[in-house]
């Protein structure tokens, strides 16, 4: 098992990306960062570039994963969306976008579509 917090990280990621995978998304990056915002994964479903969070715990004893996808962890999402767009000549306007969350507690997952 991985040892650090980044590796089991990347290790959850890439979990959530193949299962985004079977459900028919292309994915697109890994750990898009800017100086303020970061994106888990981003993928196309269909023609909607999708920005998914990922969220690990092994127990609850620090509450479901999907209960830390606060507030302010939504805004930087949407800016690392804002920024992605731009980085890459769409228009926020005119892009179809979706925020999703999947949360992992020990090996179990579960997709929130259109989670904000």
């Amino acid at each position: 098992m991985p040892g650090n917090k980044r590796e089991i990280g990347s290790e959850k990621e890439r979990i959530a990306g193949a299962w985004l995978e079977k459900k028919g998304h292309r994915i697109l990056e890994y750990n898009f960062r800017t100086r303020m915002a970061e994106a888990d994964v981003i993928s196309l479903d269909g023609d909607t570039y999708v920005f998914t969070e990922v969220k690990y715990r092994r127990t609850l004893m620090q509450g479901h994963p999907l209960e830390a996808v606060t507030a302010a962890k939504q805004r930087r999402i949407r800016m690392a969306a804002l920024y992605y767009l731009e980085d890459h000549g769409l228009s926020p306007d005119t892009t179809a976008i979706r925020f999703d969350v999947i949360g992992i507690l020990g090996e179990e997952l579960t997709h929130v579509e259109n989670a904000f």
